[in-house]
């Protein structure tokens, strides 16, 4: 009787079911058996080699396998095979087996449940091809962000140079102010472009932390100077509260990413303030950003972390940003291990906060020479660009700070004009992409060896794409991004020349 109540509930139960003894021959099969290979009970139980005349030839041998061990007393969960139905069409299981033992301790065989995981596959399968896709299209993005950004900064770098250059020539006020407003209007692209290669350097995984020992009252004071003005002009109250300890971290790492939170801070506060302060919590030191601006919904705390995500701005006002200073925050962060925590409630403001290991060595990072001379008399330095406009750009730029110049459009005439010289450059600069696959460092190794001498190079680029960035890394040369402002290059040149290391 409790057999046969065994096969009767057995029978209603949704996965095919097998007991098989334990020499292997077949004691029972449940009608599930025909709704997924096809075959009926009766068929099943005529086989030679059930279940494996069911199984897919090319799993055959890992199922016969498996049911010897089976029958050897072990047990098992979800092993996936596929199966041949009777129609010839393949399709996708997964057994379970355990053994089965009288009341007496005697071996009963072995009960088998064979579940249909078709959908399962399916839905495995589409997963991974949206995947694909995915990353597809986020290449796609990439290789249209880094053509579109190089396109934006070649004619911006030549208007940057010229700006430079003009800048140093003797003008009335009116000509000054025209001037200023020349500059602002590169400023707000280059922002967005700056924002773009960061990005980009990020996925190129090209930016290493240096970490040293950051003072936050220099890095608030930095800050303050930097956004005061701003902040006068939206009629914001921007106060900073410093605390008198060290932080171990990559300094121009966390200044980015402060700097964009309060940037963020002013831009989506219309009234009211912004407080940036420190706190001690543990051995941690939480610089917070506080605003009594609109507030972000809990739905939307993890979008605005996103590329191009913003709220409150379905207009694309630039004033607003482009949507990508949340995401550098977040993964820079990230990069030096500082958590990002955010507090929001809509109509009474935000919180944004970084977290940070306090340092107790004060083994502070030297800070950056700012007074560089802009000057470039008596230096002479070997230049080349395939593009007319970007070439005479920059020569106006150093002729105008007193610099003498070799140019050339190609590598070879620019190595024919340097042995023609009568004084031998004493820095080279190249654009990173030339004519016909050649490279500004190819243009800078000729160089050097003509004047027999490892003369400082830049490379002057703007690719965004990360494998050029990393390439162009690896060069050994300063690397700066276009569109540079006129006088920083100036300052690097100089820099370089007189053995200053700091970045560009």
């Amino acid at each position: 009787m409790g057999t046969d109540l065994f096969e009767i509930v057995a029978n209603y139960t949704y996965d095919w079911e097998s007991w098989l003894l334990p020499d292997g021959r077949v004691r029972w099969i449940n009608p599930a058996v025909e709704r997924m290979t096809g075959f009926s009970v009766a068929e099943c139980l005529s086989m030679v080699d059930y279940p494996l005349e069911i199984v897919h030839p090319d799993d055959r041998e890992a199922v016969r396998a498996l049911l010897q061990s089976a029958l050897g007393g072990t047990s098992g969960n979800d092993v996936e095979f596929r199966i041949l139905r009777k129609d010839g069409q393949a399709g996708c299981a997964a057994v379970s087996w355990q053994p089965m033992v009288g009341p007496d301790g005697e071996r009963l065989g072995v009960r088998a449940s064979v579940r249909d995981i078709s959908w399962r596959k399916s839905a495995e399968d589409a997963l991974r091809l949206a995947k694909v896709d995915a990353e597809k299209a986020d290449r796609a993005k990439s290789r249209f962000l880094a053509a579109a950004s190089h396109d934006l900064r070649q004619p911006l770098q030549a208007v940057s140079m010229y700006v430079a250059a003009l800048s140093r020539q003797s003008m009335d006020e009116s000509s000054k102010e025209i001037l200023a407003d020349i500059r602002t209007c590169l400023d707000a692209g280059n922002e967005l472009l700056e924002d773009l290669l960061d990005i980009s350097r990020l996925d190129a995984g090209v930016v290493v932390p240096e970490f040293a020992d950051v003072p936050i009252p220099d890095l608030f004071e930095l800050l303050e100077k930097s956004f005061q003005r701003e902040a006068q002009d939206r009629k914001l109250h921007l106060r900073f509260v410093p605390r008198s300890i060290f932080v171990r971290a990559d300094h121009r790492i966390l200044t980015r990413i402060v700097q964009n939170l309060v940037a963020n801070a002013l831009r989506y506060t219309e009234q009211g303030r912004v407080l940036v302060g420190c706190r001690v919590r543990g051995g941690n030191a939480v610089i917070e950003v506080w605003d009594s601006g609109i507030g972000i919904a809990p739905e939307y705390q993890d979008k605005i972390f996103e590329e191009f995500y913003q709220l409150h701005n379905p207009a694309r006002d630039r004033r607003r940003g482009a949507g990508l200073g949340l995401a550098i925050v977040r993964r820079k962060a990230a990069l030096i291990g500082a958590p990002i925590a955010l507090k929001s409630e809509p109509g009474k403001g935000s919180v944004f906060s970084i977290s940070l290991p306090i340092a107790h060595s004060h083994q502070a990072v030297a800070p950056v020479a700012e007074d560089v001379p802009l000057d470039l008399t008596g230096r002479t330095i070997a230049v080349i660009d395939d593009e007319p406009h970007q070439l005479n750009a920059l020569e106006t730029l150093l002729r105008a700070c007193g610099g003498q110049v070799i140019s050339a459009n190609t590598i070879d005439d620019l190595v024919t004009r340097v042995a023609a010289s009568d004084v031998a450059p004493e820095l080279a600069i190249a654009d990173y992409r030339l004519e016909a696959g050649a490279k500004g460092s190819d243009a800078i190794a000729a160089v050097r060896f003509k004047v027999n001498r490892a003369i400082p190079g830049i490379l002057v680029t703007g690719d965004t794409d990360p494998g050029r960035i990393a390439e162009a890394e690896a060069s050994g040369c300063r690397l700066v991004h276009k569109p540079v402002e006129g006088m920083s290059l100036v300052r690097t040149i100089n820099q370089l020349l007189s053995g200053v290391s700091t970045a560009a």
